[in-house]
């Protein structure tokens, strides 16, 4: 009777393991050309390589270069379009904060000032939105304060993504009618 804990390599992991390794540069020269730039080639290799040890594939794979050749290029237009979706997020933002560009950089040490004023806006934040319903707090602390995705919102509280879409536009109705009560005062 085999040891569970034992790992055993399935065939398929192991053939495309030794693809991998037997055939390194050409991936990189591939990923060179594909992106122009050998460190980002070099990180995209790297996934390829934490992908190949940490995922089982149980399905046949005739051509493992090609196999090979298709990760990296996938792996390399995820990594486009996330890059993509954060600058878009950051022009649509730097867009609705034009004065953003007159703050100071992000490395300077901040004054106590600053510090003394961000706290006070940060208590009055999350003083608003304790007042909102306890599945809008949830929904909104997951998606804006730790990063997870609309859809994976979604996964975690077990709601549709539409649901997610209602809560988070009910908490930054919520704050921005906070942010134009303070700014009238």
């Amino acid at each position: 009777m085999p040891i569970l804990s034992e790992s055993v390599e399935l065939p398929e992991n192991r053939i495309l393991s030794e693809t991998y390794f037997a055939k390194r540069e050409v991936l990189l020269r591939f990923l060179v050309r594909l992106c122009g730039d050998e460190s980002v080639a070099e990180d995209v290799l790297q996934d390829i390589y934490l992908k190949l040890s940490t995922q089982d594939i149980h399905t046949e794979i005739r051509e493992p270069l090609a196999f090979l050749f298709r990760m990296a290029n996938n792996m390399y237009l995820n990594r486009l379009r996330g890059e993509n979706s954060h600058r878009v997020r950051d022009t649509a933002w730097r867009d609705l904060h034009p004065q953003a560009e007159h703050l100071p950089d992000a490395d300077a040490t901040p004054s106590a000032e600053t510090v003394v004023a961000a706290r006070q806006e940060l208590r009055a934040v999350m003083a608003a939105l304790s007042t909102l319903p306890e599945k809008t707090q949830a929904i909104f602390r997951l998606h804006k304060f730790d990063g997870l995705t609309q859809p994976e919102v979604a996964k975690r509280m077990d709601v549709s993504i539409s649901s997610v879409e209602k809560h988070l536009s009910r908490a930054l109705k919520h704050l921005l009618a906070l942010n134009r009560s303070r700014n009238l005062q």
